[in-house]
């Protein structure tokens, strides 16, 4: 065998498996300043002199870390659930991973099928600070059928996480006045949404450069060999890019800390501009300072959305399925602790 060529088959995998991935990384300044270079994302405790590390920052290198054992040869990474942030990352901590696979499911053409894994990284002292499934479609390298084509595992999955399991940190004092924003935990409602301002287009150097500083190395984000026409935009990029267009409107958030749920839709390829907008779905007051909303991010490519405008993310098909729009590219709920008014009377301690 080529040793250059060692990597895993969906037919290489089976439920159990257990994976320690490589490489652990420590997160540097650097990683801060560059991750800022590539999405102009402007929430100020992850620029601030508190050291504190972007989470989806950790998100993306969490995931990266598991592509070389789980989704070397993936076709799509298609989605997520059960994502919860356990512990602040600061600059300096190493961050290594283990992925476990839950899932197996062999798609009929036998060409590839879908594989569920259970991922946790954790820091230095080997505490949690970020576990979550994905579940991601990795190519076969024989057509012969595996186990999972006849008989599939699928993993159950929480629709959402309870906000009590969720880890919150408080504010820094006088934080609102950082982030330039007017609108506090009680001035949104469930049924609201927000049409965010401002538009992005994804260029090939960016979104390849951004995909090689997590270091990951899946061959669709980089390969136009087939069935891949173009590159496809790594789809971390696309949930940073939407969460930092995300920011007008909600400028006193203090990082995404749950994710009950995110899939991608359509892909992303250079070229594309990307739009987003917020549904708020739900508010749970969880302490004086700061209070919970469960949002809805929905990130579409090449529409200009308007106030004016309805969009709808999804619609009944002939056979009353429902589909996603041909725009959507990124459809996330996620829990987002934001401050409320009384922390902007509360005095330093």
């Amino acid at each position: 065998m080529n040793k250059g060529f060692d990597q895993n088959y969906f037919e290489d995998f089976h439920v159990g498996q257990t994976f320690e991935c490589p490489t652990p990384r420590v997160l540097t300044n650097a990683d801060r300043a560059l991750y800022i270079a590539f999405t102009g994302d402007r929430m100020p405790r992850f620029c601030d002199a508190h050291n504190r590390i972007h989470p989806l920052t950790v998100f993306h290198t969490v995931l990266s870390q598991t592509v070389k054992p789980i989704s070397f040869n993936a076709v799509a990474n298609l989605g997520y659930a059960e994502v919860a942030w356990r512990q602040p990352v600061h600059i300096g901590d190493t961050i290594s991973t283990t992925a476990t696979i839950i899932g197996l499911k062999e798609n009929s053409g036998r060409r590839d099928g879908i594989v569920y894994v259970r991922t946790v990284g954790k820091n230095q002292w080997n505490e949690v600070v970020l576990e979550y499934v994905r579940w991601v479609m990795v190519r076969k390298s024989r057509e012969y059928a595996t186990p999972y084509l006849d008989a599939p595992v699928v993993p159950g999955l929480q629709s959402a996480l309870a906000p009590k399991r969720l880890t919150l940190h408080p504010p820094d004092q006088c934080y609102h006045k950082a982030t330039g924003g007017k609108y506090f935990y009680e001035d949104y409602e469930p049924g609201e949404r927000i049409v965010h301002l401002g538009t992005v287009t994804v260029s090939e150097a960016e979104h390849m450069s951004f995909t090689r500083l997590y270091q990951n190395a899946a061959r669709l984000h980089f390969e136009t060999i087939p069935p891949h026409t173009a590159p496809v935009v790594f789809g971390g990029y696309a949930i940073s890019l939407g969460y930092a267009l995300s920011f007008i409107g909600l400028e006193n958030r203090l990082g995404l800390v749950g994710i009950n749920s995110g899939v991608h839709p359509h892909p992303v390829h250079a070229g594309d501009t990307l739009a987003c907008f917020t549904d708020v779905i739900e508010k749970v007051e969880v302490h004086p300072h700061v209070g919970l909303l469960r949002l809805r991010l929905v990130v579409v490519k090449n529409y200009m959305l308007g106030v004016e405008m309805p969009f709808e993310p999804q619609h009944e098909d002939a056979t009353g399925k429902q589909v996603y729009n041909d725009h959507v590219v990124l459809d996330l709920d996620y829990w987002e602790p934001v401050i409320t008014r009384a922390h902007t009377s509360s005095r330093p301690a």
